[in-house]
């Protein structure tokens, strides 16, 4: 009898052997040291943001409805961005389901990466006839849904790899749940905004934090390593101040990634001064470069990469 075993307690099956493995593979993969993809608090924060959004959602007057979101030629107005938010949180569903069911995932009009700017149109446009209201509550409830398929998850599931046509990379289940979570709450919190006030700025500093996370290891998984060639790059983002933190993000030919944490050198570092400016530069709700000239953004090392990140990691 060995010292790990003791009378009456027979040894693991192989079975629950490996599902313990694949458990700690994907907790490692992940690093996740503060909660941004356990079920409870992916669940809590679709309902979380499912409250901030209704309440700036009922907020809009019908003439913002038709108000463009930015000044860019083609650029999305109000009801367009809603429709785009309705369509994207609906299809994170389905592919966090089928990757779950180990279905292939199928999106309309979305073979291949280069298809997304299509399908987002093509999205939008099958939704031109349905009123906002509706659409609304169509985005609400893809919230409830998406809380309720977290919920339950464990970290094998959590952790399972879904091959999905968008992203350079293979994200696991716990990274499209987050990607859905930042989707409405940062990359598009701005454009969905009442007077002003971006959906980020009602986050309590843990969920801001856990938000960033989700959003660097979104933007990992969304670098394009066909636009990068033979570039092999570690950049480092720090947040000062509520909700704040160091996080990294890897650029290399096999695909990116992004985690939290520091690491000893960087091929570029950028520090901003909160994350309500992180997630405005980030998100091109501000120009930078008159952040830097107030330093309330840092920029170190390879200034050249740093201004070629929209290009590498803009999912279009």
């Amino acid at each position: 009898m060995t010292e790990q075993e003791t009378p009456g307690t027979p040894a693991a099956p192989p079975s629950e052997v490996d599902e313990q493995l694949a458990a700690e593979i994907a907790l490692a993969r992940l690093e996740d040291r503060i909660g941004a993809f356990t079920s409870y608090t992916l669940a809590a924060d679709f309902l979380e943001l499912r409250e901030i959004l209704a309440g700036s959602l009922a907020r809009i007057k019908d003439e913002d409805w038709a108000r463009r979101t930015d000044h860019r030629p083609g650029g999305w107005t109000v009801r367009q961005t809603l429709a785009h938010l309705e369509a994207v949180a609906h299809t994170y569903n389905s592919v966090v389901l089928a990757g779950l069911d180990g279905r292939p995932v199928s999106i309309p009009n979305l073979a291949r990466r280069s298809d997304l700017k299509t399908a987002n149109a093509l999205a939008i446009e099958a939704r031109a006839g349905i009123p906002p209201a509706q659409l609304c509550q169509s985005l609400l409830d893809a919230l409830s849904q998406a809380a309720h398929i977290a919920a339950p998850l464990g970290p094998e599931q959590l952790g399972r790899l879904v091959e999905v046509p968008f992203f350079g990379a293979t994200p696991t289940v716990a990274e499209l749940l987050g990607a859905s979570l930042i989707h409405a709450g940062i990359i598009h919190g701005a454009q969905i905004a009442v007077r002003g006030r971006p959906i980020w700025i009602f986050f309590q500093p843990g969920m801001m934090r856990r938000q960033l996370t989700r959003f660097f290891h979104a933007m990992g998984l969304s670098y394009w390593p066909e636009r990068g060639g033979d570039l092999h790059a570690t950049l480092g983002f720090r947040v000062t101040g509520q909700g704040g933190g160091s996080w990294i993000v890897r650029a290399q030919p096999s695909g990116g990634s992004g985690k939290i944490g520091v690491v000893r050198t960087t091929d570029a570092s950028l520090e901003f001064a909160s994350a309500d400016l992180l997630c405005r530069v980030m998100t091109f709700q501000t120009r930078a470069w008159r952040h830097v000239l107030t330093r309330r953004l840092r920029l170190r090392g390879n200034l050249r990469l740093i201004t070629r990140l929209g290009k590498l990691f803009t999912p279009t």
